[in-house]
């Protein structure tokens, strides 16, 4: 009499979809792909190129040269002795895994960010002066901007 009731799809249920050893070897690769299209960038890709600012000297590099290396700077403010700073910045940001997972995004950011700048003060004369270069990696809560 049981089998009587057993119509078509009811009875032992047959295993139609992705089989655990798939989804081991496919989930990685999606997480990294991911990982890999959350990168954004921003500003003077010119500063972090190895070798491009080693052109640039104290007390002898001018401002047309500077410009015509790195093109225009990001923020320029000028001192009380008629001196003139030009501020570079490049930016990237990336996700790390939990921003994938999505209570624990909710709870923490997991992007991290890595910042390069380049400072140069020129004197009156429109001559560098002083250079500082620093970097800043971390979570972009950590540091404002």
């Amino acid at each position: 009499m049981a089998a009587s009731l057993a119509g078509p799809g009811m009875g032992i249920a047959k295993n139609r979809g992705v089989d655990m050893t798939t989804w081991c070897k496919v989930l990685p690769l999606f997480f990294v792909l991911m990982l890999g299209y959350g990168c954004v960038a921003t500003g003077s890709q010119e500063i972090a190129a190895a070798g491009r600012t080693a052109g640039i000297e104290a007390g002898k590099s001018t401002q047309a040269e500077v410009s015509a290396l790195l093109g225009f700077p990001a923020i320029v403010t000028y001192g009380e002795k008629g001196q003139e700073t030009w501020n570079y910045y490049y930016v990237t940001e990336y996700p790390t895994a939990t921003d994938f997972i999505p209570v624990m995004d909710a709870v923490a950011s997991g992007f991290q960010q890595n910042t390069r700048v380049l400072t140069v003060t020129f004197d009156r004369q429109g001559v560098a002066q002083n250079l500082q270069r620093s970097q800043m990696a971390g979570n972009p809560g950590v540091y404002p901007y």
